[in-house]
């Protein structure tokens, strides 16, 4: 089958940093993510709604002050006009091209010395292009080391994602629908999942039977209070997955309070005692809306290891 390119471009509003925004959250090496960190360019293959499948080449161009994110689509056919809008729209949801962080870079600014750096288009983490998948991810995430989560997504795309056309090893992310065509026995003995399998395969089912609307996570007018308690309604969202979950949705005034954050703060703040976690949590209180980041770059400055 023979493969067409077709050349796409985003103008985010500046400042924006095209690296720092991919590599800032380990989404990024996460299948179908791939990335190249010599040439900083993100590789994805998606799956469109009417099943066509197609590989992203997504690189950085411009500046911090005047950015463009360019996209090369490979694609079978013909690239209609409809569905290079949903891709652009779906890369710019990835990079959140539509949130605005100026006033988390003035309050940058005002704390001064080494927070300053991120108001040089810093702050954005990484997400996908859907919920579906954001949610899969982070229950992957839970109580397991960061190789566990990777094999266990790359599990899941190899089993059940669709295959591009160009490159038949390469494959999109499983859509609910894949999932929930089998029966969980069969789920859970393909993709080792542990006990995450029947939360996947619940969340599944429960979006493919009309019963769970992922769409109505994304209404600003529910307070950030009452959208934690509609994730935590979600079979194996607990409060550290709800708390990534609402960063992933654009709100950042929640912590994930896990090991890894108790540690940090102990360790950092707290080095003659163990603080509870609400004397940990009162580090970041004077972030408001901007905890989530405070935090998470807060422990990004000192990482140096490859995700």
């Amino acid at each position: 089958m023979k493969i067409h390119t077709t050349h796409l471009t985003i103008h985010p509003q500046g400042p924006f940093h095209f690296a720092a925004t991919a590599y800032s959250h380990g989404w990024v090496v996460l299948l179908p993510n791939r990335w190249d960190a010599q040439k900083q360019i993100l590789q994805r293959i998606e799956r469109l709604p009417d099943g066509k499948v197609v590989r992203l080449t997504v690189r950085g161009t411009g500046t911090v002050a005047q950015p463009e994110i360019h996209i090369a689509v490979e694609h079978p056919g013909t690239l209609s006009a409809g569905e290079q809008k949903i891709l652009l729209d779906l890369v710019g949801h990835m990079f959140r091209v539509d949130e605005a962080f100026h006033d988390f870079y003035e309050l940058c600014r005002r704390k001064g010395g080494r927070w300053e750096k991120l108001g040089q288009g810093l702050g954005r983490l990484l997400r996908s292009p859907g919920l579906f998948e954001d949610i899969v991810k982070t229950l992957c995430t839970t109580n397991i080391q960061w190789g566990g989560t990777k094999r266990m997504v790359e599990g899941l795309v190899e089993a059940y994602g669709d295959s591009f056309a160009g490159d038949p090893t390469h494959k999109a992310f499983p859509t609910a629908e894949a999932i929930a065509a089998v029966p969980l026995e069969d789920f859970s003995a393909t993709v080792r999942l542990g006990y995450r399998a029947e939360y996947v395969y619940t969340l599944a089912r429960r979006i493919v039977d009309g019963e769970l609307d992922l769409r109505s996570f994304w209404d600003r007018a529910i307070t950030t209070p009452e959208m934690k308690k509609r994730l935590l309604a979600v079979k194996g969202v607990g409060n550290y997955a709800a708390a990534t979950l609402l960063m992933l949705l654009g709100r950042h005034d929640e912590l994930a309070v896990d090991s890894v954050f108790r540690q940090f703060v102990a360790k950092k703040y707290f080095p003659n005692t163990q603080p509870s976690d609400a004397e940990a949590q009162q580090i970041y209180t004077d972030w408001g809306e901007w905890k989530y980041l405070a935090y998470w770059f807060d422990v990004w400055e000192g990482f140096d290891e490859e995700v």
